[in-house]
């Protein structure tokens, strides 16, 4: 039984694994309880897995912590896998290709696996990540911005208001309290920035690239979007999978 991990700053998505499929994925987040009494909750009843495969964006601490945990709880050391200049068929744009978010590079390796074609691939957690690959796998670089809750947190501790849990909770454009215009200006800032990047890219691309989005908020932006963009939930996990099997094999 192989497990792969998806490890963000809030929030581990995860999930068994039979060969290159995933077995019913789930998540769950470890930010408020911390790394091991999150851990203790979510498996701490299961069996070891035989192999760990994860990509961890949440910084070295984060990834000791949980890598104590598994050899405390199960006796075995999972794998971090960190992006690579080549491999998978992907060429990595970044000029020190590690400094890549391991998240990033499996979502590219996922992608890749599915298709030739060039492709603009959005993750939208804590930060949204925009990656562009040109068809033969040549990533080109990308951005990345702020999640719609880093977004929001920044402009309420910057302007120093404590919004009421009472008080709207919806997305307008004519916000008539508070919230609401928080809410509703964070989405169109990030709706507003995702579309002129896309149109950009197919500028620069000569061409209408493929287009998809993954991630914790993706289901909250998808349906604002202009455009046809392919909704992928577990992208991470698949190119997680890909990666396990493949150094399962022998092979790097």
């Amino acid at each position: 039984m192989s497990w792969v991990v998806d490890v963000g700053n809030s929030s581990i998505n995860w999930s068994e694994t039979r060969g290159k499929q995933l077995v019913q994925p789930e998540s769950f987040n470890w930010h408020e309880l911390g790394m091991a009494e999150s851990l203790d909750q979510a498996w701490g009843a299961s069996g070891a897995p035989e192999r760990i495969t994860c990509a961890c964006v949440a910084g070295k601490d984060i990834e000791a912590e949980m890598a104590q945990w598994c050899r405390d709880v199960w006796q075995m050391e999972p794998e971090f896998i960190q992006a690579q200049q080549h491999g998978y068929g992907v060429s990595n744009a970044y000029l020190d290709a590690e400094r890549l978010g391991a998240d990033r590079w499996a979502a590219l390796v996922a992608v890749r696996s599915l298709s030739d074609r060039p492709v603009c691939i959005v993750d939208c957690g804590t930060a949204i990540t925009i990656d562009v690959m040109e068809s033969g796998g040549k990533h080109l670089g990308g951005l990345i911005l702020p999640g719609i809750g880093t977004m929001r947190s920044a402009l309420l501790d910057r302007i120093g208001i404590t919004l009421e849990e009472s008080e709207g909770g919806n997305s307008t454009l004519f916000a008539r309290n508070t919230t609401d215009g928080v809410n509703g200006g964070v989405l169109y800032a990030i709706i507003a920035t995702l579309d002129r990047v896309y149109n950009d890219v197919d500028t620069e691309m000569g061409t209408n690239i493929d287009r998809i989005i993954t991630g914790g908020d993706a289901a909250t932006l998808l349906p604002l979007l202009k455009g046809e963009c392919k909704y992928m939930p577990d992208l991470v996990l698949q190119g997680l999978t890909i990666m396990s099997e493949f150094r399962q094999g022998g092979n790097e």
